[in-house]
């Protein structure tokens, strides 16, 4: 289990109150990373909503000729995994450390169970994962810029 202060960091949950934040703890633990290690791979059951506490991890994509592309690059602060929250719960791309760090995992099946036993977490959580997609989006829009 994480502290509730330590959530409060992550705007991925603001607005939300202490009981909220400590639901979400109790179903949160911190894991440790290597450069290199893949911390989730594209295709694999989403069962982990990520917030990168230290380091750097890297998105990655494998394209259909088996090669890899880093789509971004997370620091402090960011979140992957998102697809644990979102049917059909699989992974849309691989994360693998950039450089050692510390992440932090919130089961997604309590999260999404959590939200479904208060529509006004939900609601809160769904409108900063919606956030989260739309900068990921924007972010991989102007790496595809630059590359062209």
């Amino acid at each position: 289990m994480i502290s509730t202060q330590l959530l409060r960091y992550y705007p991925h949950f603001s607005g939300l109150d202490e009981e909220a934040l400590k639901r979400i703890a109790d179903i949160s633990d911190a894991q440790g990373f290597r450069a290199g290690e893949e911390l989730l791979t594209e295709g694999d059951r989403a069962t982990y909503f990520c917030l990168v506490r230290e380091g750097e991890v890297n998105i990655v994509y494998r394209l259909g000729d088996g090669r890899t592309v880093v789509a971004d690059t997370l620091t402090s602060g960011d979140a992957f995994g998102w697809s644990a929250f979102v049917d059909p719960h699989r992974l849309t791309a691989s994360c693998v450390g950039n450089t050692n760090g510390e992440y932090i995992r919130i089961e997604g099946e309590g999260l999404r169970r959590m939200c479904d036993q208060n529509p006004a977490w939900g609601y809160r959580i769904a409108l900063e994962l919606c956030k989260l997609l739309r900068d990921r989006l924007s972010s991989l829009r102007v790496r595809i810029a630059v590359a062209s």
